[in-house]
C-alpha cells in the first residue's frame, strides 16, 4: 500500500509540475454563477469546466435566478453564497451600490470561514464587483494568501466622484498585493502596462468549452426581411453604437432586431431601443447558440464614445464575441478603428466592419452582405478558425502554469 501511495504522490507531483493541476485549492470569488444570464457567469462556467472539483471552491452573490438549493456548479465545484443580490424598485437602484458596502463585514467573515474549512491556498477574484474585490483584498491581507484578481474591465479609470475616491484607494493596493493581475485581453494588458509598468499583467481570455462545429451553410437570406441579432449586456460600452443599429432598423422596413439581453423593459424604453420591429428576451446560456442561429446576421456594436474612459473603449473585448464566432452566422461589427476589438477582428477577418459613425455606411454594408453570400460564408469559416484561440483547455493550462509558481 505504501508503495502505491508513493507512486500516486509522484504522479501527482509530475502533473503539478506540468501545470495540469493546481498545487493548492483556490477560492473563486465571483459576482454570479450560472444560471444567471450574464457574461460573467458564462465566463466562469466555461473556465471552471476545465478544473477538477477539488481545485476550486466558489463564493458567489445569490441572484433571484439562483436555485435556493444550489450547492455546486455544473462542473461539481462547491458553491456557497456569501451575499444577496438586492432587487430594489427602479427608483432605488442607485442606492443599492452604496448600501452594499455596509454588508462587507459579513462577507469577509464568510470568505475567511470558507478558506479555513476548504483549506484554500489562494484567492481568484472576478471584477467587475468592487465590493467583492475589496473583501477579497482584505481577506488576502489578513490571511497572507496570494491574490489573483481577474479584471473583465478597467476599474479606476471608469469612476467619478466618490466612486473615484474609493477606486483611487483600492486599485493601487490590489495591484501591489497581487502576484498576477489577470486581464481579459492582450489589448487590456498593453493599455494598463503603459500606466502601471511595475505590475505583472497576464491575459486570461474567455474560455470556450463547446465543441467547435463543422461549417454548414446557413439558410438563404429572405428576400423580404433581414433578422439582426444582438447578444450581451447593454451599457456605456456599446450603447452609443447600438443606438445607430436601432436607427438602421427604424429607417429600414425590411430589417428587424432581436435583442438577447438581461436589460429590463423600462431601460430599453429609456435608451430608445424598444419599439417597432424590435424584440427583447433573456435566454439562458444553454439557449444562446440556438437563439443566435435564428437570425441572418449578428451585430457586434462597440462604443465610439460614451460615459466610459477612453482606455475602456480602446481595450475592451466583448464577452459574447465567443458565442458569435460559434454561431455559424456572419458578424457585422460596428466599432472604432483604434480599438483592440477592431484589430482582432481584422486580423482574423471574421467580421464585416463599419468603423465610422455613419448610418448610411451601416446600411451599405448590410446591403452588400445581402448580395454577397460568398463573403458571408467566408466570414463564418474564418470565425470557426478564430474561435479556437479561446480553447478552454489551453486557457486553463496557461492559468495553472502561471498560478502554480506562487502557490
Amino acid at each position: 500500500m505504501h508503495h502505491d501511495v508513493t507512486n500516486q504522490e509522484s504522479i501527482d507531483a509530475a502533473l503539478i509540475n506540468k501545470g495540469s493541476r493546481l498545487k493548492k485549492k483556490l477560492l473563486l470569488v465571483t459576482p454570479c454563477i450560472s444560471p444567471v444570464p450574464l457574461a460573467v457567469s458564462f465566463v466562469v462556467k466555461n473556465f471552471l469546466g476545465e478544473f477538477a472539483p477539488d481545485e476550486f471552491v466558489v463564493a458567489a452573490e445569490r441572484w433571484p435566478e439562483n436555485p435556493t438549493a444550489q450547492t455546486e456548479t455544473e462542473s461539481g465545484h462547491p458553491v456557497e453564497f456569501i451575499s444577496q443580490r438586492w432587487t430594489w424598485p427602479k427608483r432605488g437602484q442607485r442606492y443599492v451600490h452604496w448600501a452594499k458596502w455596509l454588508t462587507l463585514g459579513g462577507v469577509k467573515k464568510r470568505l475567511l470561514d470558507m478558506i479555513r474549512r476548504h483549506d484554500c491556498g489562494g484567492i481568484l477574484c472576478i471584477f467587475p464587483n468592487e465590493q467583492l474585490l475589496y473583501a477579497s483584498y482584505r481577506v488576502a491581507v489578513k490571511t497572507g494568501l496570494p491574490l489573483f484578481p481577474h479584471f473583465h474591465n478597467v476599474y479606476r479609470e471608469n469612476r467619478h466622484g466618490m466612486a473615484k475616491r474609493i477606486a483611487d484607494y483600492l486599485q493601487p493596493r490590489v495591484f501591489a498585493r497581487s502576484k498576477i493581475v489577470f486581464v481579459m485581453s492582450s489589448g487590456m494588458q498593453r493599455g494598463w502596462e503603459r500606466v502601471y509598468p511595475a505590475v505583472k499583467f497576464v491575459p486570461l481570455t474567455h474560455s470556450n468549452c463547446d465543441q467547435v462545429p463543422e461549417y454548414t451553410p446557413a439558410p438563404e437570406w429572405p428576400a423580404n426581411q433581414i433578422r439582426l441579432g444582438f447578444l450581451g449586456s447593454i451599457n456605456d460600452s456599446n450603447l452609443e453604437a447600438l443606438g445607430r443599429i436601432r436607427q438602421l432598423v427604424r429607417s429600414s422596413p425590411d430589417v428587424v432586431l432581436n435583442l438577447y439581453s438581461n436589460a429590463k423593459p423600462w431601460f430599453l424604453d429609456k435608451v430608445g431601443l424598444s419599439g417597432e420591429r424590435v424584440t427583447a428576451s433573456s435566454p439562458s446560456n444553454e439557449e444562446l447558440i440556438s437563439k443566435l442561429q435564428s437570425n441572418d446576421l449578428l451585430v457586434l456594436p462597440h462604443g465610439f464614445e460614451g460615459g466610459l474612459a477612453p482606455i475602456e473603449y480602446e481595450t475592451i473585448f466583448p464577452t459574447r464575441t465567443v458565442p458569435y464566432l460559434l454561431s455559424l452566422r456572419p458578424i457585422l461589427a460596428h466599432s472604432p478603428a483604434h480599438s483592440f476589438l477592431n484589430h482582432w477582428l481584422r486580423e482574423h477577418d471574421c467580421a464585416e466592419i463599419v468603423d465610422v459613425k455613419d448610418l448610411s455606411a451601416l446600411r451599405e454594408r448590410l446591403d452588400w452582405l445581402r448580395q454577397n453570400p460568398a463573403r458571408r460564408e467566408e466570414l463564418v469559416r474564418n470565425a470557426l478558425r478564430a474561435v479556437q484561440k479561446f480553447d478552454a483547455a489551453t486557457v486553463a493550462r496557461q492559468f495553472r502554469l502561471q498560478v502554480n509558481s506562487y502557490l
